[in-house]
């Protein structure tokens, strides 16, 4: 697992990143729960020196309360939007921290997210009490200053812009006479796109962990609807100028390629997933035709295909989904042509697949919901 491998949903890398922060800092055992008090000296010994009055201020700084905006639009239902896990944690980082909220439907929340020349929601906002305390010692790294050059805000993942048209809630947002799908902002999301009932697709990268176990959950997922659900595999990666770059190395651009290849050669009956299947017990291994064979997939079908110029093309080709989808992190899935979702257990995956799919044979089955990483974890 690399470095760039993180939890899903980035509202948790985040949370995780305070939790570091705040660990780090914490004092030797050997000076855990003890004080440090000036004491005059006794005779024939001095003392330590009295606190300076930098010190001083530094003691009377710490124990100000701090001030945190949150800007946030409750009509938002992204995970992304959900700023209380945020919060507090970051109650749990400041001594005394003082959390004053605004939503985007007060004009207070309007005026500040323009006079600090913000671009997206939610924000959270430090003024000048957050300097110099404990606190912001801990998260400073994770700050930014915003665009008038006043406050800090925490570099917080999201993308929603509470100024556009929020394609699904059945109301013009922004007052131009078009309502969600029909407003030219919406053209090409998720939401708008045709309803694709039965369809599953997943977007990952090969050698992703992640991406490993959700492709293999797929096995008992398959099973559950007796392979009547309309399957797909697509990959996650770049391209320029005809050269491919994955988060995992050249490795992972040749087996995204290899697995492109079954999937072209071998989609009768989901025959490639024998393949996919195989290689994620040892993705690692490059030894991969040691997953050909007994499972009816032809070495030198694979290789014939991965090595020659229809590879290139299948993975070119197929890179276009997840770019247009904005899908940057493995696994993602996207249910109904329409609904994007993250999900590594059996049981999680069939429950999004059903929610969309109303009566759907198979959905009564009850699947696995363990699995040995966290429900929510990517590669991104």
């Amino acid at each position: 697992m690399t470095a760039r491998e993180v939890l899903a949903f980035e509202l948790l890398i985040l949370s995780c990143a305070l939790t570091f922060a705040a660990c780090s800092q914490k004092e030797p055992p050997e000076q855990a729960g003890t004080t440090v008090e000036y004491e005059p000296g006794e005779a024939g010994r001095s003392g330590p020196p009295p606190p300076t009055l930098s010190a001083q201020r530094a003691a009377e700084k710490a124990a100000e309360p701090v001030t945190l905006l949150v800007l946030e639009d409750r009509r938002c239902t992204d995970l992304k939007c959900q700023t209380g896990p945020v919060i507090a944690k970051l109650e749990q980082t400041f001594d005394d921290l003082r959390v004053v909220r605004h939503d985007w439907s007060s004009e207070e929340c309007k005026r500040i997210f323009e006079s600090e020349k913000l671009e997206r929601l939610p924000a959270f906002l430090f003024d000048a009490s957050a300097k110099g305390s404990k606190g912001h010692a801990k998260i400073r790294r994770y700050l930014a200053t915003t665009g008038s050059g006043r406050m800090q805000r925490l570099r917080y993942p999201t993308d929603f812009d509470p100024r556009a048209e929020i394609c699904d809630n059945g109301r013009d947002d922004t007052g131009d006479g078009k309502v969600d799908c029909a407003d030219p902002y919406c053209k090409g999301k998720p939401v708008c796109r045709p309803d694709q009932p039965r369809r599953l697709e997943v977007f990952t990268m090969s050698q992703c962990p992640f991406g490993t176990r959700a492709l293999d959950s797929m096995e008992e997922v398959l099973d559950a609807f007796e392979r009547k659900i309309d399957f797909r595999v697509h990959f996650i990666a770049s391209e320029k100028d005809g050269e491919f770059k994955s988060l995992h190395g050249q490795d992972e651009v040749d087996e995204n390629i290899r697995e492109l290849c079954a999937i072209e050669h071998y989609p009768k009956g989901y025959r490639y997933m024998k393949y996919i299947w195989c290689r994620n017990r040892k993705i690692k291994d490059k030894n991969w035709k040691a997953c050909t064979g007994a499972n009816g997939i032809r070495a030198e079908t694979i290789e014939k295909c991965a090595s020659g110029e229809q590879g290139k093309r299948l993975l070119a080709e197929d890179l276009k989904l997840a770019q247009s989808l904005g899908v940057k992190a493995s696994p993602t899935w996207l249910a109904n042509n329409r609904y994007l979702f993250h999900g590594i257990a059996p049981e999680a995956i069939k429950q999004e697949l059903c929610k969309h799919n109303k009566g759907l044979e198979g959905c009564e089955k009850r699947l696995s919901s363990e699995s040995p990483v966290p429900a929510n974890a990517v590669c991104k």
